[in-house]
C-alpha cells in the first residue's frame, strides 16, 4: 500500500534522514525504533509533506507518487500524521476537536460513521464528547488526537511518539486501541521510544542510527535481537 524509496532530509548542512526506504501493508503495524536525534521525527514529516525531501525520493500510495505534496494534500490523499505533542485545540470540546480532522473530501461523506468508530475505538471519548480537552488527562488528550486522525479516513496512520508521558496503565490502552484501528485495515506506522510495548503489538520494525535503517525484522525477531536488548531493553533476556 504504502512505498518509501530514497528519503533524505537534510536541515542546511545536517543529514537528518539519509536513504530511507521501506514499505507498509493494509493492516500492519509497522515500528521505527533508534535513539533520540536518529532521523525518526524528520522521517515521518517528510512523508507528512511538513517537511520537503531532497530530489530523489519517492512516496507512493496504492502506487500514487505523493512525494514533495503539501500537507494537506498528502491528508487527502489518504495518509494522516499524529504529531508528538498531540496538537489538540484545548478550547474546544473532544467532538469539536475530532470533527476537524474530517475536513478533507474523502472524510466528509462518511464524517458521521467514521465518528461512530471512533467512539467504539476510544469509548472514554465517548462518555466525555462535550468535554473541553484542556481539562482531559494526557492520555485522554493523545486518544483525541487518534481519533482526530481517524476522522480523515486515512490508508495509513503515522504516529510520532503516541506514549510519550503517558502512564504506564495508558500506554496499554492505547496500544491496545491501535491494534483495533489496525484491524479495520489501516496501516500504521509508528515512531515509539516504548520498544517492548511497540515490538509487543507490531507485525515488523526497522532500527534508524544517524538517519538510515540498520536494520529490521519481524517483532519476534527484533525483540530477540542482541544488539535490540542492549540498546533499547537493558540487556534483558
Amino acid at each position: 500500500m504504502l512505498e518509501l524509496e530514497n528519503m533524505t532530509v537534510r536541515y542546511g548542512k545536517h543529514l537528518a534522514v539519509d536513504q530511507v526506504g521501506f514499505s507498509v501493508a493494509p493492516g500492519e503495524i509497522v515500528v521505527a525504533l533508534g535513539a533520540n536525534g536518529a532521523g525518526k521525527s524528520s522521517l515521518l514529516k517528510a512523508m507528512a509533506g511538513m517537511v520537503r525531501p531532497e530530489a530523489g525520493a519517492v512516496l507512493r500510495l496504492h502506487g500514487k507518487p505523493l512525494t514533495g505534496l503539501p500537507a494537506h494534500e498528502v491528508t487527502n490523499a489518504g495518509i494522516a500524521l499524529v504529531p508528538e505533542g498531540r496538537g489538540v485545540v484545548g478550547r474546544m470540546t473532544v467532538e469539536e476537536n475530532l470533527r476537524l480532522g474530517a475536513t478533507p473530501a474523502r472524510a466528509r461523506a462518511r464524517e458521521e460513521e467514521t465518528l461512530a468508530r471512533v467512539f467504539d475505538i476510544f469509548p472514554r471519548l465517548a462518555e466525555r464528547r462535550s468535554q473541553w480537552v484542556r481539562t482531559m488527562s494526557g492520555g485522554e488528550q493523545q486518544m483525541v488526537a487518534v481519533g482526530r486522525a481517524m476522522m480523515s479516513c486515512p490508508d495509513v496512520l503515522l504516529l510520532d511518539e503516541p506514549s510519550l508521558g503517558l502512564a504506564p496503565i495508558l500506554v496499554g490502552d492505547l496500544f491496545r486501541a491501535l491494534a483495533r484501528v489496525r484491524d479495520t485495515g489501516v496501516g500504521l506506522l509508528i515512531v515509539e521510544q516504548n520498544v517492548r510495548i511497540s515490538l509487543r503489538h507490531a507485525d515488523r520494525g526497522y532500527l534508524l542510527e544517524a538517519g538510515r535503517i540498520t536494520g529490521s525484522g519481524t517483532s519476534d525477531e527484533l525483540m530477540k535481537d542482541n544488539a535490540v536488548r542492549q540498546a533499547f531493553l537493558g540487556g534483558d533476556k
